[in-house]
Formats: structure tokens, sequence, C-alpha cells
């Protein structure tokens, strides 16, 4: 019976820190591919975007974007390679359930 009651609680959970990972993951990759943009003045749209995430980011806690911005291409590269295995796994006559006669 608690186990119902507890179980939306750890789903909405899971889901927030999913949207928070999104957030930062998000945040942190639009800092890095826009740092070296031509700023075309004070209103410059990029650089309110950058000022943007980067206080999402102090907010969230993390703090440190360039930090971030380090371990953001590993992260990737952590989630595409598990991707790929889990989509692309190697067929074989077993995993197929082939009859080999001969």
């Amino acid at each position: 019976m608690r186990y119902r009651i507890l179980q939306p609680k750890r789903f909405s959970a899971g889901i927030m820190a999913a949207m928070m990972l999104a957030v930062v993951l998000l945040s942190v990759s639009f800092i890095a591919s826009e740092a070296d943009h031509d700023c075309c003045g004070d209103d410059c749209p990029i650089c309110a975007g950058i000022q943007l995430c980067e206080n999402t980011l102090e907010q969230i806690g993390s703090g440190a974007a360039g930090q971030a911005a380090a371990i953001t291409p590993a992260i990737f590269l952590c989630i595409s390679i598990l991707l790929s295995v889990c989509i692309c796994r190697q067929e074989t006559p077993v995993s197929r359930k082939v009859r080999l006669n001969n």
C-alpha cells in the first residue's frame, strides 16, 4: 500500500531530475558554442542569452560554467555510447532464432 503512494513521487522526482540535467547540459552547450561569437554591441541578443544561461547555472547551484563546459563533451559521449549499445545490438543467428540446418 505504501509503495503505491511513493511511486508517483519517485516518478515526478525522476522527471524533475531529468529536466534539471537537460537545462544544465543545454545551458552549458549554448555557452560553449557561442563563447566566441561576433558581438554586435550593447544590445547583443547572444550576449543576453549567455548571461541568462550563466544566471540559470548560478541559481541551480553549479555556478561553475567553465567546469561544466569541460565536462559536457564527456557526458554527451557517455550518453551516445549508451544509446548506441542499446539501439545497435549486433544480431546473431541465436538472437534471431534462426535454425541452421546442414
